[in-house]
């Protein structure tokens, strides 16, 4: 009996962490960014914490999708300046930064917030913030795409 139990358990938390699960592909690396375009990479690193939360990602006051625990956006955008917005939900707080693309740039924003014995419910000192791309690069290769495999070029 106990081991039916454990088994249905296991089953079912291997089931609810695989639906908060990024839907596309892992990251294999960058390909040019398109002439006359600019590019911007969101990403959020893998934690226990709110693993199972999706968190909506707004370019200039428009929904273009989820943040999944351990993904990535990746979006072609047009140079100029763009509000950049993840929301946590609820009564959690958001992360808010505006970044400056030129034609041809790529720019990466790491989603931060506490875990561990500063984890909460609020997301107080959740960031959005800018890394320059070796950095980015390492953690985006543990990272799979926020964009399910048929929308992602």
């Amino acid at each position: 009996m106990i081991k039916s139990i454990t088994f249905f358990a296991l089953t079912t938390l291997g089931a609810i962490l695989t639906g908060c699960a990024a839907p596309g592909p892992q990251f294999t690396g960058l390909q040019g960014v398109p002439q006359g375009s600019a590019e911007l990479i969101v990403y959020r690193k893998s934690a226990l914490f709110a693993s199972g939360h999706t968190m909506p990602l707004l370019i200039d006051g428009n929904k273009v999708g989820e943040l999944y625990n351990g993904s990535y956006f990746q979006q072609q955008l047009s140079p100029g300046n763009h509000s950049i917005k993840v929301t946590t939900g609820g009564l959690g707080k958001s992360a808010e930064a505006t970044v400056q693309l030129a034609p041809g740039a790529r720019k990466f924003l790491h989603l931060d917030f506490p875990t561990g014995p500063l984890a909460n419910s609020f997301f107080v000192g959740v960031t959005l913030e800018e890394r320059g791309e070796a950095m980015a690069l390492e953690d985006l290769k543990n990272l799979s795409s926020a964009k399910p495999p048929a929308a992602v070029k």
